[in-house]
């Protein structure tokens, strides 16, 4: 069998599409940006109430269709298409929640090695001055998950897109067809990252709280969320 071409991602092209389709269909994109900031706001008044399961599994849904939306595919709530991208979103979360857990427990793995008692006692209040008072295993472990998360998270995320196109969802079709486009996902999860940091600096400055910040926040969501769909038509069109 003929190796697969490695296709580069046009990140600029990519870019100025999913504006230019936000802007054609601004009406719809509203609505979902509408819908995006009750659910959202939803999730973070019910957070730590049993409440935020059903909460969840309302967003999930209602994500399933706008994507549905964007790829054409009726009836939009296609039930089974939603079912069976049940499978990757949930390898997509265990993965994740795996790789953030290790790299919690990283830096107390010294700990546990038995150096000396005296290397512990200083190791100790080494991680209890620093990690915990300046937030540095925090930040860390973000950076990091930044780093990785074109390999545990963007590329993956086709494979859920593809699954509620009704195509296959397996995570290693999709690193297949996307790979060698590391610095490409990885720019678009920058972009994504830095653009919420920046609008919740800028709500907090002014006094704001999360609940205004859900509030602009929801439109670059719908922005993003039609990134990846333009990704996905990138990497996948040529099957349909």
């Amino acid at each position: 069998m003929a190796e697969m071409t490695i296709r580069k991602l046009p990140l600029k092209n990519i870019l100025q599409d999913a504006w230019q389709y936000g802007v054609t269909n601004l009406k719809v994109n509203l609505l979902f940006a509408a819908v995006a900031y009750i659910v959202g706001a939803l999730a973070l008044f019910s957070w730590k109430s049993w409440f935020f399961l059903p909460v969840l599994i309302l967003i999930y849904v209602l994500w399933g269709v706008s994507f549905r939306y964007y790829l054409k595919r009726r009836p939009y709530f296609g039930w089974t298409a939603l079912f069976n991208s049940l499978i990757p979103s949930t390898k997509i979360v265990v993965l994740s929640v795996l790789i953030v857990s290790v790299l919690v427990m990283l830096p107390i793995v010294p700990l546990f090695l038995n150096i000396s008692p005296e290397f512990n006692l200083v190791y100790a209040q080494f991680l209890q001055g620093n990690f915990e008072q300046t937030q540095i295993l925090i930040w860390a472990t973000d950076v990091v998950f930044l780093l990785i998360s074109p390999i545990i998270a963007y590329r993956p995320f086709l494979a859920w897109i593809s699954a509620l196109a009704g195509r296959s969802g397996s995570l290693r079709y999709a690193w297949s067809r996307t790979r060698g486009n590391y610095i490409g996902f990885l720019l678009i999860a920058i972009m994504t990252n830095l653009s919420i940091i920046a609008v919740r600096g800028v709500i907090w400055y002014l006094g704001g709280n999360d609940y205004m910040t859900l509030l602009f926040a929801a439109p670059l969501t719908i922005y993003f969320n039609i990134v990846s769909v333009k990704a996905y038509e990138f990497f996948f069109l040529d099957i349909e």
